[in-house]
Order: structure tokens, then sequence, then C-alpha cells
């Protein structure tokens, strides 16, 4: 009788070293680092509520605009099946109710995120309730012998103000149109990562915020009584006045929320994927988007000191911040996926 031998599994060494895929490491698995970060985000801010009461925001801008993108793109998704719909064609509803649930899926992160972080940025100045003005102040007199801001003054004209407001008030909608253009497309993958991304940058930026309370150069007083060369920026056409009066009566905490600067970090970010999924926009250019916001995100971070809204300091930590945030993402969704399968084979 002839023996033969009977083959063993062969264990790799990811098998082993894997955690075992139950519990939480499931539970991770099957929402993805967009959907975790975001709970995560839900859970600073219900701690938050716990410790200083409640205090939530609801109709801001980028809340609403997320939200806004996510009903638009159910509208969407339904108008393509309409005359499927229409017809009475088999299946026509349930594949409408389908496309709605991965609308949802996908762009629900970034709503909870805008809306917990607009709802956090409250409560900035809880933790440490003295800023950090002064020590940006004097970090920029050392760095340029004179404070950028006041400097840039010498350079104002209303056209120039009314260029600066149009790029700054930007900063958001240049990345969510790369964000419209991969769900549109179907590239769920790639949208989850630019999500990842943005959640990570705001994560990040919130608990810098808490740790070093500033405000921006335009409330800083001894700047505000005299500092200033004119006094007061003025646009043709109005629009840095209404953006002003925006902001100011949407966030008046803005006096704690300088550092660092989200508006360049999202702004490095939006570089960084418009480099990298521009064809979503223009598939026979992919490149062509890129090049469409370099010149409005580099106005918009001179806009930055142009119009007063940061020190040196906060636009240097904001683009370290877009820098991580836009490395990190990319690793996430590499490690992700393994972790989503070791959870399906349970």
């Amino acid at each position: 009788m002839k023996l033969t031998a009977r083959a063993s599994p062969v264990l790799s060494l990811e098998a082993v070293a894997a955690p075992h895929p139950h519990g939480l490491f499931s539970l991770a698995a099957a929402l993805g680092p967009d959907f975790g970060l975001a709970i995560i985000f839900l859970a600073v801010l219900t701690a938050l509520v716990a410790g200083f009461g409640a205090s939530f925001v609801w109709k801001k801008g980028p809340i609403l605009v997320a939200g806004g993108i996510l009903v638009s793109l159910i509208v969407v998704a339904f108008a393509r099946r309409a005359p499927a719909i229409v017809r009475g064609a088999p299946d026509a509803w349930h594949d409408f109710g389908a496309a709605a649930q991965r609308i949802v899926r996908d762009w629900a992160p970034f709503t909870i995120i805008m809306w917990a972080f607009e709802s956090m940025e409250t409560y900035t100045g809880v933790i440490r309730q003295t800023g950090i003005d002064e020590a940006l102040y004097r970090m920029d007199l050392r760095l340029f012998g004179v404070e950028p801001t006041v400097w840039a003054g010498r350079f104002s004209h209303p056209l120039l103000t009314d260029w600066m407001s149009l790029s700054y008030g930007l900063y958001f909608m240049l990345p969510m149109a790369v964000a419209c253009a991969l769900s549109l497309r179907g590239r769920r993958h790639d949208l989850r990562e630019l999500s990842t991304a943005v959640i990570l940058q705001m994560g990040i930026g919130f608990v810098l915020f808490l740790l070093f309370p500033a405000g921006p150069p335009r409330f800083y007083p001894p700047l505000v009584h005299g500092g200033f060369s004119p006094a007061h920026l003025h646009s043709l056409t109005g629009l840095y006045e209404a953006q002003q009066s925006v902001f100011d009566t949407v966030d008046p905490l803005r006096i704690r929320s300088a550092f660092p600067s989200l508006h360049c970090s999202i702004a490095l970010l939006t570089l960084f994927y418009s480099w990298r999924f521009g064809d979503a926009l223009f598939p026979k250019r992919p490149r062509l988007y890129f090049w469409i916001c370099l010149p409005l995100i580099v106005s918009l971070w001179l806009s930055t000191i142009y119009l007063r809204h940061h020190w040196v300091p906060d636009i240097a930590a904001g683009l370290l911040l877009g820098l991580t945030s836009s490395t990190l993402a990319p690793r996430l969704r590499r490690a992700w996926p393994r972790a989503r399968a070791a959870a399906r084979a349970l």
C-alpha cells in the first residue's frame, strides 16, 4: 500500500500576526476608516457635551453644503433611473434604493464630520482659556521683522480684496468638486479615501484648537487699534464685506480657532487629490483640474495674510496638517481592506 503525505495548511505571517477578527475589529472593518473616524469624532463631541453642556450648530455653510450634496446626488440617482421606473421595469425601484443607500453610506461621514466639527468648535477655549495670540504675533516679528498682515496692507486695493475674498471662500468647494465627481463615477473607495483625509485633518485640527486657542490678527487688539493701515479693507463688489459679516455672525468663536489654518490645510489636501483623482472630472486631461486649482489655492494661501485671517505659524501648521492627512489617508486605505477581508472570513 502506497502512503502519501497529507499537505498541511501553511499559515502566512500576516495570518499569524493578524488579530482575531471579532468584536471591535469586525466593527471597524465593516465601518471603514472614514465612518470609523467620524464615530470617534462623535464620541469626543459626546464627552464635551457631558462635561460642558450641549452646544450644537446646525445651519453653518459646510454642514449645509455637505448635506445638500448628499441630497442632490440622490436626486441625480433618481433622475437616471426615472425612465425605467416610469416604464415599470423590474427592480427599478430596488436599483434606485440600492444607489441611494450607497450615496448615503459614502456621504454620511462628510455630513457627520461637518456637523460635529462645527459643533465642537464652539468648545474651543474651555480647556485652555488663555490664547496664544501674543506668542504668534511675537513669532511673526522675530521671523520677518514686521507683522506680515500689517506689511500686506500696502498692497490693498478693492479689486485685489475681491480676488482674495473669492479664493478664500472657495476652500471647501474645490475639494467637494473632486468628491462629487468620484461619487458620480462610482469610484467609492477613492471617495472614502478623500473623506478619510478630510476627517483626519479636522480631528487633528480640533485637538490643536483646544490646546492652542488663538484668534486671527484682525481681532488682535494692538493691531486693531492703530496697527493696520488701512484700518479696514474694502472690496469693489462688496464681496469682502459680505463674507466677513457672514463669518463673524455664524462663527464668532474664530477668536479661538485660528491655529492651525484649516483653510491652508484643506487647500493643500485639494492639490494632492486633484493631482491623483483629477481624471474623475476630466478623464482625457487628468491634470487639468490640478492646474485650475493651483492659482486659486496659491491665492487662498496669500489671502490668509492679506485678509488678516492668520498668523504665519497658523499657515505653517495648516500646511503640515494637510501634508500629514494626505499622507496618512492612503495608508489607511491600503490597510483597511485587509481588515474587511478578515472580517468577512467569520
